[in-house]
């Protein structure tokens, strides 16, 4: 990978001199390289084992006040000359955008130099056949902890290292490398009606050596399937709402997509109005931050070259930022953030999600979502939920095929309840949360 590195910044820096002599005022370039590898364990037998690696550069150009974005994964020295050339001419025969310009080198000043510890300098370690031990130990834990009613089990683990380059034909020159290791479970069982409840466990890690004993993945996946057996809707019914921190990430899409520059700019954004205004309950406390340690959405810069900075998203329930890249920021005639988020952290509770549901004592428990939709302009969204029955503090039965509806700019303000366990394998990194009363729809 350290290659590689070389390589792309000296073919990053040609292509922004090759640029400016075709014509072109301005170039931004990213250029990439990464390597995955899986191994797959189904029912008993090896399914899958992979090995692929992938080089590409992006090309931004802004040649006569005009703008063009072009890839290509042929990168040696006649076919990359032949590519450009074809990039700067079609750019030419687009329309006019005077907001179409590098980002201003002020944004790009102050990047922090920590290690943010996203690459694993061991990577090169890590052979095939620790990934297959891990994806076997899975598989095999998983399909004994399912015991008879198993019906398909399955292991998995794999890593993934990559470097992007990025270089701007004003200065700007800076790289990154990430890795990422994974280990995983599956199982599905047979149930009534032939139905076949499934579910998964899964570990992530930006090194090897933290990641958790494949073993115990397994039995927790055999457990999560097997507690859905039985799972059905039960009639409509209002009660507060606990999601488990594994699924808070699905609802927060729906939260973030009107936050975003475009949004704004399109007029469909909920919130367009709401900066430094109140959105939610007192305990809606997140913060973007890009310098997280070890985080899956860390990073010192994002894909402009803006300076990645912890910023405060909400606290207190007060909307604090947007996410606005340059372009729709120079649009709207606001100061840019960056493009999107990077990692979001949640304030947290002193109570373990067993403790949430002692305390509320009837709820319902979401732990996964099923589909649905969300809509940016009016906030509305609705899902399909499964999950449990909390009765007496306790999980009573596994519900499925229900349905939960809301709108965002009211549903915030009824989070009542924060767990202590964070999900640390994403970049939301969100605790279990409890909200008010919520009706849910059933049968």
């Amino acid at each position: 990978m350290r290659d590689d590195q070389k390589q792309l910044e000296v073919l990053a820096e040609r292509a922004c001199e090759q640029a400016k002599k075709l014509g072109a005022s301005a170039a931004r370039v990213t250029a990439g390289a990464s390597t995955e590898r899986k191994v797959v364990v189904r029912d008993g037998k090896l399914e899958q084992i992979q090995s692929a690696s992938s080089r590409s550069l992006v090309l931004h150009l802004y040649v006569d006040g005009r703008y063009g974005s072009h890839v290509t994964s042929v990168l040696d020295d006649r076919a990359l000359a032949a590519f450009m050339g074809r990039a700067v001419e079609m750019t030419r025969v687009l329309s006019p955008d005077p907001h179409r310009q590098l980002v201003a080198p002020r944004l790009q000043q102050g990047r922090s130099t920590a290690d943010l510890g996203v690459y694993d300098p061991d990577h090169s370690k890590v052979e095939m056949a620790s990934h297959k031990a891990r994806a076997m130990t899975a598989h095999d834990a998983a399909r004994k902890a399912a015991g008879k009613s198993l019906l398909s089990s399955g292991g998995g683990a794999g890593d993934r290292v990559s470097v992007q380059v990025l270089r701007t034909t004003n200065g700007f020159a800076d790289s990154e490398k990430r890795t990422s290791f994974s280990t995983w479970a599956t199982v599905s069982v047979s149930d009534k009606d032939d139905k076949r409840p499934s579910d998964s466990q899964s570990d992530q890690a930006r090194r090897y050596a933290d990641l958790r004993d494949p073993a115990t993945l397994g039995v927790e996946a055999a457990e999560r399937t097997l507690a859905n057996v039985g799972a059905d809707a039960i009639a409509t019914v209002t009660l507060p709402l606990i999601v488990e921190n594994r699924a808070v990430g699905r609802l927060m899409s729906g939260l973030l997509s009107p936050l975003s520059g475009w949004a704004l700019d399109q007029k469909r954004s909920c919130f367009e109005h709401s900066l430094g205004k109140a959105v939610g309950s007192e305990l809606l406390h997140i913060v973007d931050d890009p310098l997280l340690q070890g985080g899956w959405g860390s990073r010192r810069f994002d894909g402009e070259g803006i300076t990645a900075k912890r910023r405060a998203l909400f606290n207190k329930g007060v909307l604090g930022t947007f996410f606005i890249d340059d372009y729709q920021g120079r649009k709207l005639g606001r100061e840019a953030t960056s493009g999107g988020a990077s990692n979001l952290v949640f304030g947290v509770g002193g109570e373990s999600l067993d403790a949430l549901c002692a305390r509320v004592g009837k709820a319902i428990l979401i732990t996964g979502f099923l589909g649905g939709n969300a809509n940016s302009t009016t906030g509305d969204f609705s899902h399909g939920v499964r999950g449990f029955l909390i009765e007496g503090g306790k999980r009573s039965r596994p519900i499925a095929a229900m349905n939960v509806s809301g709108n965002h700019t009211a549903f915030w303000r009824g989070l009542q309840g924060l767990g202590d366990d964070p999900w640390p394998y994403g970049s939301i990194r969100a605790p279990s949360l409890v909200f008010g009363a919520t009706t849910i729809a059933g049968r």
